[in-house]
């Protein structure tokens, strides 16, 4: 039973190393990058929409806004005129106007919160999008480079190294306390 056992092992760990050579990482890469672009894309279409809907909601509100105030100037033309038959349909418009304009407003401020929410989550995938850019091209460099026989190791060829940012960091607190014991 152990050496069924032992040999299923050693034959998964094989197939599992075959797979993990089939599966390149640029390739990989390149997928990942794709599926965020798509999925960007439709980010960025659902922004618009967004858009579109908080505009055409603000010129309806604008429209209402409008009409309310041309039902009240009608509404005291009728009353100066002491027309209380002509006063009431003026009324009824302008009751129906003001809840038409009760209802819009909310609606605009909810498509105006889920516009502030998605805008920043956008910026944030785009960022993610193009640091992902970066590192496939960085990949796709280092590739490169070991595939030319004739390129000599990046270090000592003179080659930026990768500089991380957490390295950055590190080093302006140790600039900032070396400044700090100075003065």
């Amino acid at each position: 039973m152990a050496l069924i056992t032992r040999l299923s092992r050693l034959l998964r760990a094989d197939l599992h190393a075959v797979l993990d050579r089939l599966e390149a990482p640029e390739l990989v890469l390149a997928q990942a990058i794709r599926e965020m672009e798509q999925a960007l894309d439709l980010e960025r279409r659902r922004l618009r929409r967004l858009d579109r809907e908080l505009q055409r909601l603000r010129e309806r509100e604008s429209e209402q806004e409008r009409l309310l105030e041309q039902n009240g100037l009608a509404l005291d033309d009728c009353l100066a005129a002491e027309r209380e038959d002509l006063a009431r349909p003026v009324i009824r418009r302008r009751l129906e106007t003001e809840r038409r304009l009760e209802a819009l407003r909310p609606r605009r401020r909810e498509t105006e919160t889920e516009r502030a929410r998605c805008a920043p989550l956008l910026a944030e995938r785009e960022s993610r999008l193009a640091d992902l850019r970066a590192r496939a091209a960085i990949h796709d460099a280092e590739s490169e480079s070991e595939s030319d026989p004739t390129d000599c190791d990046p270090i000592w060829s003179g080659a930026d190294p990768l500089i991380r940012d957490a390295e950055v960091e590190v080093a302006l607190l140790q600039a900032k306390r070396r400044r700090e014991a100075r003065s």
